[in-house]
């Protein structure tokens, strides 16, 4: 009897649905804490008395160091190169001036690594913004998420927005998520990213320079709404306008 009770009890759990294994939830990332000390000095004063100005100014004449490459987004169409400047294998050195910014000296234009988010930090050190208004990094995505908490202190010099709740002005950063990133305010996963500094705005459109756009410095023109918003594009997903306080 008992033989066959221990039978019939192994062909019930056999009968049995599994239950499938529960989903984990993606370990928390362990916090950035305070920006690291650095020893890295600009190589000139910044060009103006302004750190807005001088972000911009900056930004403007790497532009033109680089050859002036334009690259201009539709909300319906895919961005199209307008005009074509140097790569970034035809400036390896100015490059490796970026990436000194971020503590990485020994990197060239030559290593086929993303240094867009060195180049911002090379404008923003070097317009003379202090490393507790915003620490320098290899990755967009770090350094917004900084920015987010140091926006929760008093007198933040930048302030990240949804891009619904910014309209883009001379001297914020528009970042967007890049290479299937998922990155967002809420979800700073420090995934990849690409922010641009704005140096123009007219009626339907705004233009912004960043690195490593199509392997070279790129003043990129994107289109506003009737309000004044940034619209949607094809292939990036804005996921942030930092709003810049700076005088």
């Amino acid at each position: 009897m008992r033989r066959m009770l221990a039978l019939l009890g192994l062909a019930a759990a056999a009968c049995s649905p599994v239950e499938p294994p529960a989903s984990r939830a993606p370990a928390p990332l362990p916090p950035l804490g305070p920006c690291p000390p650095s020893s890295w000095t600009p190589a000139a004063p910044p060009p103006a008395a302004s750190a807005r100005v001088s972000m911009v100014l900056l930004a403007v004449g790497e532009w033109a160091r680089f050859g002036r490459q334009t690259v201009v987004h539709a909300s319906d169409a895919p961005p199209r190169i307008e005009v074509r400047g140097l790569s970034e294998r035809e400036a390896p050195a100015r490059i490796g001036d970026y990436w000194a910014s971020v503590g990485l000296p020994d990197k060239t234009g030559r290593d086929d690594i993303p240094w867009s988010a060195a180049f911002v930090s090379w404008d923003i050190a070097t317009a003379g913004v202090p490393r507790d208004q915003f620490c320098p990094d290899a990755r967009h995505t770090i350094y917004v998420e900084r920015l987010v908490g140091r926006a929760r202190r008093a007198g933040p010099a930048f302030v990240p927005r949804r891009p619904d709740q910014r309209a883009p002005q001379v001297g914020d950063l528009i970042c967007a998520v890049r290479s299937g990133g998922t990155t967002t305010l809420d979800n700073l996963d420090r995934g990849p990213g690409h922010c641009d500094i704005v140096v123009e705005r007219k009626p339907g459109w705004v233009a912004a320079i960043g690195g490593n756009v199509d392997d070279s410095v790129t003043r990129s023109v994107f289109p506003l709404d009737d309000r004044g918003f940034l619209s949607p594009i094809s292939g990036r997903p804005i996921f942030t306008v930092i709003e810049n306080r700076l005088p």
